[in-house]
């Protein structure tokens, strides 16, 4: 896939627990120290962490509510750190799925240096591991930041720096959310430059990179951030991290998620063009297994949105069918003007609502409906209103059931597909043990 952000050349962030600081030139900003944006105020609290080109504080706004606040240090903000702090700013501002870090607000500090304001986490997915996961919590976790990941793919945006500590966790709603879009903490030069002299306390920053990320020169895609979910699933059972062959595998500690392992080595393939080429394929892995939570999801061709894949994705659910006016009466019947042509199911649907309040005559099953318009016959002029009132009754009640229709047929499909996908792994597994067993 394309993607819109170019995060290898970009601002470097990291948390103070991962232990990496920078030297910072900048005057950091004080406890206490007023932020202003054009409709809010933010007090600045204890400094949470810093990289080589931003800081980030905690917050609170005038209301007293809890906020983080990200900002670009003014001596490091080159042309291409703010173009890609920008490009942030822009990506996460808009609508995103909750499983992606929101910007809420935005503006200058008096030093014009530009920052961002975001929800306040109380801890992140590193804290979450050093405390230990129960391993029947990890995969709805790990579900979680598969939609995070899998949402900014369908938006054409790769991460390509996904670590435990940019996976950030609300303890009061279980929420995980990926953050710090757009801004790799590390540049290709850097990484080449730490990766080439050996330097042990760099290259521990680069632990989730995946090979290509350390190789000149290489195209880095979704594959990358495929990977790095490899390494950060398998270390939510055993608490390590991959590295190599021989690496300890999900088998030795839960036994019923022994599956795990085959999916890992399928993400972690040395070779990009060998792992799982997106996280829906990922996720088909984890349903055909019977993990009916997992959900994949789909692009919006109405809105251009992440929607799970069960939502009825159709422009008559989105603007239903409404009568915009009476438009005539001639020849003993009513003419309405509808606000778009129903499609045949919606027809099929109003035509057959059953038995509701009508004028004699001037039942649903009586309207004729071509294009926008809907006529009916009425047996007298004082029933007029009365049909008209009823009219717009019936086709409130035929977008309900158009809605109920789509659903229906939705859910019979998607369990089709799943029951599918368990018998095509099934197979698959069969299929590798009697291949397993063979010997000539």
């Amino acid at each position: 896939m394309t993607c819109k952000l170019d995060t290898n050349d970009a601002l470097e962030y990291d948390s103070l627990e991962n232990g990496y600081k920078s030297e910072i030139t900048s005057m950091p900003l004080r406890r206490g120290q007023i932020l202003e944006t054009a409709f809010e105020t933010y007090t600045i609290g204890s400094r949470l962490g810093s990289g080589g080109a931003g800081t980030v504080y905690s917050a609170t706004d005038s209301d007293g509510n809890a906020h983080a606040i990200k900002v670009l240090i003014r001596d490091r903000a080159t042309r291409n750190v703010l173009k890609r702090f920008r490009n942030e700013i822009h990506f996460c501002s808009k609508d995103v799925p909750k499983n992606i870090i929101h910007v809420t607000d935005q503006g200058l500090t008096e030093a014009r240096e530009p920052f961002y304001v975001m929800p306040r986490y109380s801890g992140s997915l590193r804290k979450l591991m050093q405390r230990r996961i129960e391993p029947v919590n990890v995969l709805p976790f790990f579900g979680q930041m598969l939609d995070g990941v899998g949402a900014a793919h369908l938006l054409g945006v790769c991460h390509r720096d996904l670590k435990p500590e940019n996976v950030l966790h609300d303890e009061v709603s279980g929420v995980l959310v990926i953050a710090d879009f757009g801004i790799a903490r590390f540049k290709e030069e850097d990484l080449l430059t730490a990766v080439e002299t050996r330097n042990d306390e760099r290259l521990a920053n680069f632990v989730y990179a995946a090979p290509e990320q350390r190789v000149r020169n290489r195209d880095v895609s979704a594959v990358a951030d495929v990977y790095a979910l490899g390494l950060m699933l398998n270390e939510m059972f055993t608490g390590e991290v991959p590295q190599g062959a021989g690496y300890r595998h999900i088998l030795t500690v839960a036994q019923d998620f022994s599956y795990l392992d085959g999916i890992v080595e399928q993400m972690i393939q040395q070779d990009p063009a060998a792992r799982l080429a997106s996280i829906d394929l990922i996720k088909v892995q984890l349903i055909a297994r019977g993990n009916d939570f997992i959900t994949r999801q789909k692009l919006s061709q109405l809105k251009k949105e992440v929607i799970p894949e069960a939502s009825i994705d159709d422009p008559f659910v989105t603007n239903p069918i409404r009568i915009e006016r009476v438009a005539d009466y001639q020849g003993g019947r009513l003419v309405f003007e509808l606000s778009a042509p129903p499609p045949p199911n919606w027809i099929m649907a109003f035509h057959n609502l059953g038995y509701y309040p009508a004028e004699m005559g001037s039942e649903p099953s009586s309207f004729a409906i071509h294009g926008t318009n809907a006529s009916v016959p009425i047996r007298t002029e004082d029933a007029a209103q009365t049909v008209v009132n009823h009219a717009k009754n019936y086709v409130d009640r035929a977008n309900a059931a158009y809605r109920e229709m789509l659903v229906r047929a939705q859910e019979v499909q998607l369990a089709q597909q799943r029951e599918a996908l368990r018998r095509r792994i099934e197979e698959q597994e069969r299929r590798a043990r009697v291949l397993g067993r063979i010997q000539l």
